[in-house]
């Protein structure tokens, strides 16, 4: 699982986010500022002009991870959830493909995993 126990328990560290339907699919949007990593990141938003504020539209594979981020479930129990709710064409194998999507999430700092 990447870098993280199947027993690790991801939790959104970002509350501004917001569940939608569209054509029957459930789809998650997150909103967060982009925290800039080190001097030069913060010179060069200054001197493009460059937003800090970040929109991230998650389809409904993601969403299902979004809302199972809550601290309760483990990086397991949300691929068994995963498996168990989408088409396997599309999310096997499903433990690299949620690994790789919680990576994501984590560089961007939406979540952070605690041990379970």
């Amino acid at each position: 699982m990447g870098g993280h126990a199947p027993s690790a328990v991801p939790r959104r560290d970002d509350d501004d986010w917001r569940e939608t339907t569209v054509d029957g699919e459930s789809r998650v949007e997150i909103t967060w500022t982009k925290t800039p990593r080190n001097r030069l990141d913060r010179f060069l938003f200054d001197l493009f002009g460059t937003s800090r504020e970040r929109e991230l539209t998650l389809d409904s594979v993601g969403a299902t991870v979004w809302r199972h981020c809550d601290g309760d479930h483990t990086i397991s129990e949300i691929a068994a959830i995963v498996a168990d709710a989408h088409d396997a064409d599309r999310v096997e194998p499903v433990d690299e493909t949620l690994a790789y999507f919680l990576m994501q999430l984590e560089e961007r700092g939406l979540i952070r995993f605690e041990d379970g």
